[in-house]
């Protein structure tokens, strides 16, 4: 069964989004799952991809974007290679997850921005229709 996780932050600003979704990829790397992030645009991928090269000096987190023929233990993309990939998604767009039973863990991460806890709480909402019950961390 597919769990859904809701990660919300306390700061409005991506920056914090995105760093801990570095973080997350490195954990579930760090355990073996593959994990697929999901942005919105080819900007916001390549933006990520340099994220994930420089977010912390002490460690690397083999990655690749999703265009490239690469597979790598973490791949950035958009929804439109979301049906590709399996075990772990890291949602940063603000869609939410249309292949949920591809996934074992399905995580969104909102800032605390009010248009982005808007869109959670419509994803929150998405997921209960499709007979999940999310779980809510706040952090």
């Amino acid at each position: 069964m597919t769990q859904v996780n809701f990660y919300a932050l306390s700061s409005p600003d991506q920056e914090s989004r995105r760093q801990f979704a570095c973080r997350l990829a490195e954990k579930a790397a760090q355990l073996g799952h593959r994990v697929f992030i999901q942005v919105d645009s080819a900007e916001q991928a390549a933006a990520m991809d340099t994220l994930l090269w420089q977010f912390k000096p002490s460690s690397f987190v083999p990655h690749a974007l999703a265009e490239s023929a690469v597979s790598e233990p973490v791949i950035i993309g958009t929804e439109a290679r979301q049906a590709e990939y399996e075990d772990v998604f890291i949602n940063l767009s603000g869609h939410p997850c249309q292949h949920l039973t591809r996934y074992q863990r399905v995580n969104e991460i909102m800032s605390n921005d009010p248009d982005e806890l808007q869109a959670g709480r419509q994803s929150y909402r998405f997921y209960q229709q499709q007979g999940f019950q999310p779980e809510t961390h706040k952090l």
